[in-house]
């Protein structure tokens, strides 16, 4: 991997002067300065091209913000917007236009998304959570299209990475001896999801490691308390059986955690096809 990458700027960036913040809040700046894009539709369509610095086919930007209507308006709409967009920004080139795709440019052109995901894949795990300040476009809505939805299932997929990068990083510094460290890269997945239940017991075993007898106890009270009020239940056999060695004075046992099942949902048969209308009316013909 390169140095670059290693740093948390994908190949090309140390020469890119416009940064795009999507994770928490999101954010412009050129050359270190904020942007501001008046248009809130433009703003979204700037995120949508930054998520991962890769061409974005028109059709799917049109269903994005205008699904209800003809594809021959929607197209029209979607020009006016592109060039909307190119006329905002600080330096329009970085915006590429062609017949069938928009993208920016990746070789001045950072986003933290791009730079996340790409860290996630390596072994900068350290680096990529430092870039996550939060869940993706913190505050940002766009009603009326679909930019709400592929947003939600953008936000999903991003937490699932960074919660996945903590629960390695917990067991690597745990393995290591480094209790200190593997406690908080433990509370901030808890900051995520505090009804991660294993993570609680995780860190129940991680402070009594440390020594720190009142912090464990403490940690079972919390996690009792948020099963309770959130899901009306009561902790596991599992976390008892730590709570209790911990009142015992023995420390219990460090041993990792099963990994948690996780669903997602797959697109039904109504999803809409998006950059295939040429193959749909051929279908239909």
């Amino acid at each position: 991997m390169s140095s670059q990458v290693e740093s948390g700027q994908p190949a090309g960036a140390t020469t890119a002067s416009l940064r795009i913040y999507l994770l928490g809040p999101p954010e412009v700046t050129w050359a270190g300065r904020p942007v501001s894009i008046p248009r809130r539709q433009a703003r979204a369509l700037l995120y949508r091209l930054a998520v991962r610095l890769e061409p974005v086919p028109r059709e799917e930007l049109c269903f994005l913000f205008w699904p209800d209507i003809p594809e021959t308006t929607a197209r029209r709409n979607l020009s006016h917007l592109l060039t909307h967009l190119y006329r905002a920004l600080p330096v329009p080139e970085v915006l590429r236009r062609t017949e069938d795709h928009a993208a920016l440019d990746p070789q001045r052109v950072w986003s933290d998304t791009a730079a996340f995901e790409t860290l996630c894949e390596g072994t900068s795990l350290s680096q990529a959570i430092a870039l996550y300040r939060g869940p993706f476009l913190a505050g940002f809505s766009l009603p009326g299209g679909e930019f709400d939805t592929w947003a939600a299932q953008e936000r999903r997929s991003m937490e699932r990475l960074y919660l996945e990068a903590l629960a390695t990083l917990i067991e690597t510094e745990a393995a290591r001896g480094n209790y200190d460290a593997a406690i908080a890269y433990a509370q901030r997945y808890l900051e995520t999801d505090e009804l991660a239940e294993e993570v609680h017991r995780r860190l129940i075993q991680l402070y009594a490691a440390s020594g720190d007898r009142n912090a464990a106890l403490r940690q079972f009270e919390r996690c009792a308390a948020i099963l309770e009020r959130e899901l009306g239940v009561r902790p596991l056999p599992e976390t008892r059986a730590v709570y209790q060695a911990v009142l015992e004075s023995r420390v219990p046992p460090i041993q990792r955690p099963e990994p948690r099942l996780t669903w997602s949902t797959l697109p039904g048969l109504d999803v809409p096809l998006v950059g295939r209308e040429g193959a749909l009316r051929h279908l239909e013909g």
